[in-house]
């Protein structure tokens, strides 16, 4: 029985972390450990980074989830996907494509702006069988270096959004790979409402979303003070809840992240 009343839409914004660690933070072992979180926090939908092609199989095997997206490098399965996972019994996808964060953005693998590493925004629309609510919702990862490609991704993809879906339900989730109070974020926020700022009940959890593995106990400091992992949405949606889920196994996390998971509605 979900602890989430019917009427919310429980949705996340989640980096994975690519599958390059060794034990006992490697994909095989963090596996169990995502599953238990998404499912013993009931999450619906989520946003997606740096997840590749072996991990999303490996989600999928647990048979309540599917996903859309295409991987960053050639469009179809090489390199990682910012992809979008969703209950498959609760939700019906009508369409979904991804666009390249580059002055070519129908050119897969197309990269700009001195990026650092390729940069998609994938976008899906949804209707969601226990509501009736239809909305879109698109997921995309920053890059880790350039302004530039930081400052000109996120204005691409807000006029990506302009085109796409001009009116009804609108969400944005993502890792920037910014904090709160850079230009990127203030950019955002003249589009789109800042879940961390509209929330109807205050946070639960952490302030900051990046770890880099680290326990987070006893005093130690996180990598950021503040997040990088950030939810937006338009004004069709309001915020109810806000989490930061840092759930833990015998100190070993899921991902080098946290996830960012609002109650909508």
């Amino acid at each position: 029985m979900s602890n989430v009343p019917e009427s919310f839409l429980r949705l996340a914004s989640y980096n994975i972390r690519n599958p390059c660690d060794k034990p006992p933070n490697d994909w095989v072992s963090r596996l169990p450990r995502l599953l238990a979180l998404l499912n013993r926090h009931d999450v619906a939908i989520a946003g997606l980074q740096e997840a590749m092609k072996m991990q999303i199989d490996g989600i999928m095997t647990e048979g309540s989830w599917a996903y859309t997206g295409v991987a960053r490098e050639d469009g179809v399965e090489k390199g990682e996907y910012s992809c979008i996972i969703y209950r498959k019994d609760r939700f019906i996808c009508h369409g979904s494509k991804t666009f390249w964060l580059s002055e070519t953005p129908d050119v897969a693998g197309s990269r700009s702006w001195d990026t650092a590493c390729t940069r998609i925004c994938t976008w899906a629309t949804f209707t969601d069988k226990k509501t009736g609510l239809e909305f879109t919702h698109f997921n995309t990862h920053l890059d880790h270096r350039s302004k530039l490609a930081q400052i000109n991704g996120i204005k691409l993809i807000f006029q990506k959004m302009k085109e796409i879906s001009p009116k009804g339900p609108v969400v944005l989730t993502g890792d920037f790979n910014v904090l709160p109070e850079d230009e990127v974020i203030a950019h955002a926020e003249k589009f789109m409402r800042n879940s961390t700022k509209i929330t109807e009940t205050p946070l639960v959890g952490p302030t900051y979303t990046f770890t880099g593995y680290r326990v987070m106990k006893d005093g130690v400091e996180p990598p950021h003070k503040g997040p990088i992992d950030y939810i937006f949405v338009n004004d069709e949606f309001h915020v109810r809840n806000l989490f930061v889920f840092d759930d833990s196994e015998n100190d070993l996390y899921p991902s080098d992240h946290f996830p960012l998971v609002a109650d909508l509605y």
